[in-house]
């Protein structure tokens, strides 16, 4: 099992305290997950426990339970239809867009536990979802409540209104008096509107006395690294494609190109890597730009940085986020970069820099983000090191978050665990050391994919 930090300890502790009824709110990066994956550890005899998260965060929840903890939990994949009924494990996790056409079987289970990720997802009391975060947080079966969000209000005060309802209903019982105290009511010739803040500093107190534990960065820096890298897991809907390239490559190859079989004969294993990669960065392309989305709701005043081997990637994340986007690539040179990169740095409404590996892994300075993703993986470590250093700089005052997004059962989860089992070895690098004997993680991984064709 994981071991916690000292921090991280007493925020269980302050869960204990509210009653498992809590409001984690630290920042960023400060360990969230793994204090109510914890918490629920600890608590084995309330069952069933719900986890609900936003749609990229699911796999990688079912993942971080099972490494740090070594819980078995069951994913919840696609909505309730005809005679399908509910996985039989006693901790589910689910999406918040999935919520409602599972919301009669999940009250049905008389669930005990729900952890809500990313709670700032139901600050809007009209959605669809928060009134079935809100129904199911309701049931009396239900004993603890834990909702985790690093900015549980993004805007303003009455976006926690619907937070704390899930959570803590009797702290506010009245909406009326909640707005009309802490909202600053505006008349307009619309009626009244709520959007003002009044009252701060007494609303804050009732809050960390009551129900909300909240930590900065900078309070726990020490206890912190300075590069945290942290693999992403996905789970593609339909593996066909996928399995038939893996299983068949040259008969696969051959549909697409007969052309280019011919020549993978020649150095097929190499050829392989290279066509399977591209491939899961293909099936993967919408769920890599939600989880985009996701991040930025998560993390309204945070940039991010991301680095992908095809253009084709790189062509569609820009046509998605517009304005807020700019790119790096073979295509864009010299005044051209140099002003996409000096938007990036200066411009608060740019908040997206998407660039290929080797045209953006060097040279280049985006310390106004601390969150790099790694869209898809390039051919050496050396070009992974490079390209996380794109944030990771002199100047850089914040810890670094290093994204794999990879999708699970596929070329790039192997590759993953072997960048995993390579850190020290990639950090080495950082610090000057050489350790060439060690660096061909794409051997292993041949070697990792012709023992899996055996098994």
């Amino acid at each position: 099992m994981t071991d916690l930090k000292p921090f991280q300890l007493e925020d269980v502790k302050q869960i204990y305290h509210f009653s498992g009824r809590a409001l984690v709110a630290n920042d960023m990066g400060t360990g969230k997950t793994i204090e109510a994956l914890y918490w629920l550890k600890k608590i084995p005899k309330l069952r069933p426990a719900i986890i609900i998260v936003p749609c990229s965060m699911k796999w990688t929840w079912q993942a971080e339970a099972h490494l740090h903890f070594g819980m078995h939990t069951e994913v919840i994949d696609g909505h309730l239809k005809g005679h399908r009924t509910l996985p039989t494990g006693d901790i589910l996790i689910l999406n918040y867009d999935l919520l409602k056409s599972w919301l009669s079987a999940l009250v049905k289970t008389k669930p005990q536990v729900i952890i809500l990720d990313e709670i700032h997802f139901c600050k809007n009391p009209k959605a669809i979802r928060t009134k079935a975060v809100l129904t199911l947080t309701r049931q009396s079966s239900v004993r603890s409540v834990v909702g985790l969000s690093g900015t549980p209000m993004t805007n303003r005060p009455i976006e926690l209104w619907p937070v704390l309802q899930a959570i803590r209903p009797d702290l506010f019982p009245s909406f009326t008096k909640f707005a009309w105290r802490y909202c600053k009511p505006k008349y307009t010739p619309w009626g009244w509107r709520f959007d003002g803040s009044a009252n701060e500093g007494k609303l804050n107190r009732i809050l960390k006395r009551e129900v909300m534990i909240r930590r900065l960065k900078k309070d726990v820096l020490p206890e912190l690294p300075d590069k945290v890298r942290r693999p992403v897991s996905f789970k593609l809907s339909s593996y066909k494609e996928y399995d038939e390239a893996e299983k068949d490559f040259l008969k696969w190859l051959s549909k697409l190109s007969p052309a280019k079989a011919k020549r993978a004969k020649k150095s097929q294993a190499l050829t392989k890597v290279g066509y399977l990669l591209r491939l899961c960065a293909k099936l993967k392309l919408e769920w890599t730009t939600r989880w985009i989305e996701d991040f930025f709701e998560a993390n309204p005043d945070e940039k991010l940085v991301g680095l992908t081997m095809h253009t084709f990637v790189i062509d569609h994340l820009k046509n998605k986020f517009g304005h807020q986007c700019v790119v790096v690539d073979g295509r864009v040179t010299g005044r051209k970069r140099a002003e996409s990169v000096r938007l990036f740095q200066s411009n608060k409404r740019v908040r997206l820099f998407i660039g290929n590996w080797i045209a953006a892994g060097m040279g280049l300075n985006l310390q106004s983000a601390s969150n790099f993703v790694a869209l898809d993986y390039p051919w050496t470590p050396g070009h992974l090191v490079q390209g996380e250093d794109r944030i990771h700089r002199i100047g850089q005052k914040k810890n670094c978050y290093i994204h794999y997004l990879a999708v699970l059962r596929t070329i790039e989860a192997k590759l993953i665990n072997i960048l995993k089992q390579k850190s020290k070895t990639l950090d080495a690098i950082l610090d000057g050391g050489r350790s060439p004997n060690n660096l061909d993680i794409f051997d292993i991984l041949l070697r990792e994919m012709r023992k899996s064709a055996y098994e």
